[in-house]
């Protein structure tokens, strides 16, 4: 009995500890495209009067992979200000991938997501329209259309900024979004969510590169994301050896106990 209390404390030891997270320094990203940094901030795209009917697209990625066999969850703060009342355009997208840090895909109303680096539907991720459908929602296949209603008229608005925590499961496979968008032409807050099945492994191998897209085309906005974290929601390595080591102690104070 004082075994297995002894078993139930270390366990509980080991995963009451903090998990491992990061707050990124939006300044570190690598960045593609009509993506810059502006007072540490991601700008992916910028409110001008050019227009551009061909598409412009950025991207700013994390330089290092992430695992993609261990669950995690990312959270990001995003702007959305346009120059033309009932036109901005065209959306942003939370995007994973396994083409490499530099990534960019097409601009316009595929808000750089889609056939990023030219590979088609390799992107994974959540997607914000501002144009036309104004759409939002996960997307498993590079697409940005056949996603979700928009509580909205972003692009009406034209001053839209918001949250999304975007987590993955690693066992059950599942992709979820919870987030808030803000209307800051009425301060009206607006509760979004959505939820996908998806092998992260399967879709890209053992490891994936995390950042941000955007575009725009026959009119603007400045797109820019404004906070970034991620968090690892299993226990790191070290966490581990604690518990197996504490685990091998209670094993090894029972079997003393039995010889006696």
């Amino acid at each position: 009995m004082r075994a297995m209390l002894a078993i139930s404390a270390v366990v509980a030891a080991a995963f009451a500890l903090p998990a491992s997270a990061a707050v990124i320094d939006l300044t570190t990203l690598n960045v593609a495209g009509s993506a810059q940094i502006v007072n540490g901030q991601l700008q992916l795209t910028q409110a001008t009067d050019v227009s551009h009917p061909s598409g412009v697209a950025g991207a700013g990625w994390l330089t290092q992979a992430i695992s993609t066999t261990q669950s995690f969850s990312t959270t990001f703060s995003f702007s959305l200000k346009g120059n033309d009342s009932g036109k901005m355009a065209d959306g942003i997208a939370l995007a994973f991938q396994n083409i490499g840090s530099s990534a960019l895909g097409v601009g316009g109303g595929d808000v750089g997501y889609w056939n990023l680096g030219g590979q088609g539907a390799s992107a994974v991720g959540s997607v914000i329209l501002s144009w036309n459908k104004n759409d939002y929602g996960l997307s498993t296949n590079g697409v940005v259309q056949g996603l979700k209603d928009a509580p909205f008229n972003l692009g009406a608005s034209n001053n839209v900024s918001g949250t999304q925590t975007v987590s993955y499961n690693a066992v059950t496979h599942e992709l979820s979004m919870t987030g808030t968008f803000l209307d800051n032409s009425t301060n009206t807050a607006y509760a979004v969510s959505d939820a996908k099945i998806v092998n992260l492994s399967d879709k890209f191998g053992s490891t994936m590169y995390v950042g941000f897209t955007g575009g725009t085309g026959g009119t603007d906005a400045d797109q820019r994301i404004t906070s970034f974290s991620l968090i690892s929601a299993v226990p790191e390595p070290a966490t581990y050896a604690m518990l197996l080591a504490g685990l091998g102690i209670v094993g090894f104070a029972g079997r003393r106990r039995q010889a006696k």
